[in-house]
């Protein structure tokens, strides 16, 4: 199964509950087909998955074939959605909370938004764009 090019896909979720982060990745990788390019065979045959972070904050993930596209950084291990996962973590971590006047009567936490549909001029070589990760504030309503 692949993306089409234009397709929407979003999820949000709590970096506080354990494991919704990974999953969401495992699920965005999966979904896109892009977990093969986990496999030792596929590594070998040149295959990368590449990060990039915007300067919005946005932590991207992507892929290149023998060489690593301008604006991305290759992983210096081996990639796993465990790893990433808790590196996307702690760097969605450092933004703070933001509030709405309109939500009043509930809590507050700090969450991320996955997207595997990017565009726009923040990203650098978009195209090799699989998923991206942007901080959220999630709201629980009383």
């Amino acid at each position: 199964m692949i993306f089409s090019s234009n397709q929407i896909f979003e999820v949000s979720g709590n970096l506080s509950l354990s494991g919704e982060l990974e999953t969401a990745l495992e699920f965005a990788l999966k979904y896109s087909g892009n977990d093969k390019n986990m496999l030792q065979s596929e590594i070998d045959r040149g295959c990368k998955l590449v990060y990039q972070i915007t300067e919005n904050g946005k932590y991207c993930i992507g892929w290149g074939f023998e060489n690593v596209p301008s604006g991305w950084i290759e992983y210096p291990f081996k990639f796993t959605i465990e790893k990433v996962s808790k590196i996307i973590m702690k760097h969605l971590e450092k933004f703070p909370i933001k509030t709405n006047s309109i939500w009043v009567g509930g809590s507050y936490d700090k969450g991320f938004l996955m997207k595997c549909n990017v565009s726009g001029s923040e990203v650098e070589n978009p195209f090799y764009c699989i998923v991206s990760f942007e901080p959220y504030t999630c709201f629980y309503a009383k």
